[in-house]
């Protein structure tokens, strides 16, 4: 039993991160860094925006001069988030690891996705992003288009992020532009996922707020939102740490084990996360009205 105890946090914070990616995979599609020269909240990132340049025919000056890179950047301001559960030491006596894997880690991915998800559906807001698009009750195909469009103006950077409520989603799993296209078609009949269409990459966000501003989705480049994370500082004799990192996104979690007196285990998972505004001209805001 000593092993399976010493081994859960490395088993659960491997377990809480490939979770919690899974619910967050929309963070590939923003400015996103993780840091290690923070470990505080409270603690303010500068997230790097980097834009366009414009070609210009070769002349007598050669390459010496030329214009500014179009380089700047958005303050991120990291908070602590943290889910923790008590479990039994005779539950851990029975059932090891897999009680923890079983009642902690996909419980733990829902809060911590749902609090991450806030920092950013907080920003959308017509006060941060003015380029809006009534879409109405049911989103199209042909309105993504349209609305991809706007970005293509604006010079939006890639990745292109599509992110909807359920509502919206649905709406476009039975356009019939998208089924009446085969392969994607295919996929979104046997699996339900849409994956990339018109240039943006699907995602879902079920508890996506409305703002009081009839939202219902946005669409953006990777330049218009700015997302930090990093793992926070604990330091706590007798307890058990371990962490582990999503490669696509750079989310990370920390997953600490405490035996109290009484004998029960606190279990923690924890992070540092925090989201601004990037470039303001790089999202579209869907709305119901």
């Amino acid at each position: 039993m000593s092993n399976s105890i010493a081994a859960a946090p490395a088993v659960l914070a491997v377990g809480v991160i490939k979770a919690l990616s899974n619910r967050l995979p929309m963070l590939s599609g923003f400015s996103t860094v993780f840091t290690t020269s923070v470990q505080n909240g409270g603690a303010v990132i500068q997230v790097p925006l980097i834009g366009t340049s414009v070609a210009t025919e070769f002349g007598a000056s050669g390459y010496l001069s030329g214009d500014d890179a179009s380089v700047s950047s958005s303050s991120v301001t990291l908070k602590h988030f943290k889910v923790s559960s008590r479990f039994s030491p005779l539950d851990i006596r029975q059932y090891g690891v897999a009680f923890f894997a079983t009642n902690f880690v996909e419980t733990a991915a829902i809060a911590l996705s749902q609090v991450c998800m806030d920092e950013v559906n907080d920003l959308i807001t017509n006060a941060n992003y003015s380029s809006n698009t009534v879409t109405g009750a049911a989103l199209s195909y042909a309105e993504v288009v349209t609305a991809q469009k706007t970005l293509d103006d604006a010079k939006a950077t890639d990745k292109r992020a599509l992110v909807v409520n359920n509502t919206y989603l649905s709406n476009l799993r039975s356009d019939a532009s998208i089924i009446a296209a085969f392969q994607l078609g295919a996929n979104v009949i046997s699996s339900g996922s849409i994956g990339s269409i018109a240039g943006a990459q699907v995602y879902q966000f079920s508890n996506l707020a409305t703002n009081s501003e009839n939202l219902a989705g946005f669409i953006c480049g990777a330049d218009a939102i700015a997302c930090a994370t990093a793992l926070p500082f604990n330091e706590i004799p007798g307890a058990d740490v371990s962490q582990a990192t999503d490669p696509a996104t750079g989310l990370s979690v920390q997953v600490m084990i405490l035996q109290e007196q009484s004998g029960y285990y606190n279990v923690t998972a924890t992070l540092l996360f925090g989201a601004a505004v990037g470039r303001a001209t790089s999202l579209r805001r869907l709305l119901t009205a």
